[in-house]
């Protein structure tokens, strides 16, 4: 129970630290991102993404499962594709959890990424139709030859509908922290 205490208030405090107007790092250059990331502790925007099927998806909100949410600018890119891989190899121990890697990638492209890497275990969808993931959490970059795709980023939605982690990659040619994740997620996974 300690450690779930230390790991929350962990993740509310890198939270707090977060300002409205953000920039990332991209090849050195600097982008100015959306930035009205929801804080850890409100409510999860709920937004629809468009599968490989076209059919629509909801995520954020309360479920019956925890929920995660994790936007890249483009699955064709290497580390996105990467990163996408070792979240769908990661995410099997831990099945009753949703996750959904969203980016503007049509659901063409998306769909040839799944059946080419063989993606099981995640949810791969586009936020090009609606765009609500990008708009709602802040994800979206204003500038820069990357304008209007997605920034990486991570958000875990307790089942009640609420942020308990979130982790906004400062540099998008890098990857997340995939530990810290992976504990947020085990931990959001044991609360009621």
């Amino acid at each position: 129970m300690k450690k779930i205490s230390v790991l929350f208030i962990t993740m509310v405090l890198s939270t707090l630290s977060m300002a409205a107007d953000v920039s990332v790092n991209y090849n050195g250059e600097i982008v100015k991102v959306k930035g009205n990331f929801p804080a850890v502790g409100s409510k999860a925007p709920v937004a629809r993404v468009t599968q490989p099927d076209f059919a629509i998806k909801t995520v954020g909100g309360k479920a019956d499962r925890v929920q995660v949410i994790v936007t890249v600018p483009s699955i064709d890119t290497p580390i996105c594709s990467a990163q996408s891989k070792r979240f769908d190899d990661e995410i099997k121990r831990f099945l009753e959890v949703d996750m959904t890697v969203v980016s503007m990638d049509l659901p063409y492209a998306d769909d040839r990424f799944c059946k080419g890497q063989g993606i099981q275990n995640i949810s791969i969808a586009s936020d090009f139709a609606y765009g609500e993931v990008g708009e709602k959490y802040g994800v979206v970059i204003k500038n820069g030859e990357l304008k209007g795709l997605l920034i990486r980023a991570i958000f875990i939605v307790g089942k009640n509908g609420r942020i308990v982690y979130q982790e906004i990659v400062t540099d998008i040619n890098k990857e997340p922290d995939y530990n810290k994740v992976m504990e947020a997620i085990k931990t959001a996974n044991a609360l009621k």
